[in-house]
């Protein structure tokens, strides 16, 4: 995940529906400051944060973490000037399958946790 472009693109969907970092955050329940740290790139989402904040943005959890929407969502005019689309690097895709892997493994042990009455 690239902070920078992740944050960017948190900013720019945050203004297209109005919100401020704080009506922002207070959908998440989180602070303002976590929020202006996201859009300034000096930090990332928790991965418990990432389907709350897709579903607030009104992206996906893959968008979010690529930092970019889908190309069916661009605005159309991006097609017509020939933007080349970006590719990830090998970094991002190895951040993404190791995001992906502790999902996961959060997934199965809870799971887990639940069915053998771990959790007390």
């Amino acid at each position: 995940m690239d902070n920078v472009q992740t944050g960017k693109l948190i900013a720019e969907l945050r203004r297209k529906q109005g919100l401020t970092q704080q009506q922002l955050a207070d959908k998440l329940n989180l602070s303002n400051k976590t929020i202006s740290k996201w859009e300034s790139g000096s930090g990332s989402p928790d991965i418990s944060n990432l389907p709350v904040l897709a579903e607030a943005l009104g992206i996906s959890a893959d968008e979010l973490l690529r930092g970019r929407l889908k190309e069916s969502k661009l605005d159309t005019d991006t097609h017509k000037k020939g933007v080349p689309r970006k590719e990830l690097t090998p970094r991002q895709k190895m951040e993404i399958s190791i995001v992906m892997l502790a999902a996961s493994i959060g997934a199965i042990l809870g799971i887990l946790a639940y069915n053998f009455g771990w959790l007390g």
